[in-house]
């Protein structure tokens, strides 16, 4: 065994005794130091350990302290030295650098396999030029080896997961990612798409200078996030909201290519007056969907919307396990209506208001790791992708038109998505038949119906904003339990059901789902 695996080795190790100690600390001001030393370490590693802590600086698992350590992985990785990665460039061009550059810039910008220099051509051109790490290739293949010890510091992987399909899956994708010549291509064919949406930029590629391991590209400069959430007014903001999900939508259901690594570091956001524009920096991580898998969830959004036909057999069709799945195949309509509840509003939505991870957790209980297990390997990089939208949402704070924007998308699909065949399957009671489709709030005083009102059943989520202070109090006083309440209404699936009833005297509140 090699010096350098035996360190990669102990740094693993002392990445999880750190893990460990942040787990267990009870005190803030020891989690924080702990996360910092976990944090310095991840960026010392590089490789897969730093792209997890990618992963979690926009992970709404951890407060936005929290956030913010996670986040310098994507602004300050520890350069290399650039008497180190010079010989890279110098070897990949075949000449001396200053045959080409006029200059170029010690310091470097982050990147899990790579980093990234600002450089100017000897014409005065300046660009870009993204060096991969000597040797990473074999240091991550030696990360795929410890993945079990990646997931046991921060919870994501349980006793008895295969992970046989993951980890073929994530080197699938590394191979890829550490092959700057697919990554140019990669960025080629967003350019072609930038060329059309004008809510894109993509820097252009500079060929004669890429090669397999630099990437050479023009400079583009845009705002950070951070500056975005500071700065950027409301207009501008919401501009940014409904580009960002124009991205996602069209790369999904048009061009069947999607941007699957959002986090921050990947993109910069640039506006002309209160019109924004997405600004693409990294090409490496791309989830290119087929065709049955583009139909197939287009048309489980779809049946999700209109509760049009059972979600059972389209997870099938996506690629779930059955065995995993079909425990849980009674939940899938209440989860369906949370996951894509952004879809089904007739209105825009404001994700502040979504509670997914809580409501998601009361839906499917203790079988909310075989949904997770359930999934193919591949869904992992639209989960991502996903996350990250609903994320950049939060942030931005402001309302979006999902189902107004999702139905223009997949217009086009319509006779594809009605043509899909679905296998005919017999499952367990699996429709959207069975949940509830309105909320009721009736007063009643002396016999006579004074109040009488008829919400969506999604507005459960808001019932106490539904009552009045006074019917609040008196509830308190009865000791009934709202939160309670609501959360054995998503366990139940948002079936019809009555939800409290309160009497006083002559006076009677029902609230109930029908």
């Amino acid at each position: 065994m090699t010096v350098s695996k035996i360190k990669r080795i102990a740094g693993y190790a002392a990445l999880a005794r750190d893990a460990h100690r942040l787990r267990s600390a009870d005190q803030d001001h020891v989690r924080d130091r702990v996360r910092c030393h976990l944090v310095a370490r991840m960026g010392r590693m590089r490789g897969l350990p730093q792209k997890l802590g990618q992963m979690l600086s926009f992970s709404d698992d951890h407060d936005d302290r929290n956030v913010d350590q996670y986040a310098t992985l994507q602004r300050h990785a520890e350069p290399l030295a650039q008497e180190v990665v010079r010989p890279v460039i110098e070897t990949a061009w075949g000449c001396p650098l200053e045959e080409v550059l006029s200059d170029i810039a010690p310091a470097a910008f982050a990147a899990s396999l790579g980093q990234v220099h600002r450089a100017t051509m000897r014409d005065g051109r300046v660009l870009a030029i993204k060096v991969q790490y000597p040797g990473i290739r074999d240091t991550v293949l030696a990360d795929l080896k410890m993945l079990g010890w990646l997931g046991a510091p921060f919870g994501n992987l349980r006793q008895g997961f295969d992970l046989t399909a993951y980890r073929e899956t994530i080197l699938e994708d590394l191979e890829r990612e550490l092959d700057y010549e697919c990554e140019a291509g990669q960025q080629r064919a967003f350019a072609e798409w930038a060329a059309y949406d004008q809510f894109l930029i993509v820097p252009s590629v500079i060929d004669h200078l890429s090669t397999a391991n630099v990437l050479v590209t023009d400079w583009q400069v845009g705002d950070q996030w951070n500056d975005v959430c500071a700065n950027w007014n409301d207009a501008r903001k919401r501009s940014l909201a409904n580009v960002m999900l124009q991205f996602f939508l069209t790369g999904v259901f048009q061009q069947r290519r999607m941007q699957a690594d959002w986090h921050p570091g990947n993109f910069r956001f640039c506006a002309q007056g209160n019109n924004a524009r997405l600004l693409l920096y990294d090409f490496g991580c791309v989830f290119e969907p087929s065709a049955q898998e583009q139909l197939g969830l287009a048309r489980l959004i779809q049946a999700t919307i209109d509760r049009s036909e059972s979600p059972w057999p389209l997870f099938l069709q996506l690629g779930f396990s059955r065995e995993f799945l079909e425990p849980l195949a009674g939940k899938l309509p209440a989860l369906c209506r949370v996951l894509f509840e952004p879809f089904c509003c007739e209105y825009p939505y404001d994700v502040t208001e979504w509670n997914l991870a809580e409501r998601v957790s009361d839906i499917l209980g203790d079988d909310r790791w075989n949904f997770r297990i359930a999934g193919p390997a591949r869904m992992v990089f639209l989960l991502r992708a996903f996350h990250g939208l609903a994320y950049y949402f939060g942030g931005l704070g402001t309302p979006v038109f999902w189902q107004k924007a999702f139905t223009s998308c997949v217009g086009g699909l319509s006779d594809d998505m009605a043509n899909l065949q679905i296998p005919p399957e017999k499952a367990p009671k699996c429709d959207f038949d069975s949940m509830a489709r309105y909320l009721k709030i009736r007063v009643v005083e002396d016999g006579r119906t004074k109040v009488e009102l008829t919400q969506y059943a999604s507005t459960i989520e808001h019932l106490d904003e539904l009552l009045d202070e006074e019917v609040k109090g008196r509830i308190n006083e009865q000791k009934i339990d709202l939160k309670q309440i609501v959360s054995d209404v998503r366990r139940q699936g948002y079936i019809p059901t009555s939800v409290f009833r309160l009497t006083e005297g002559a006076r009677q509140i029902d609230v109930w789902l029908e």
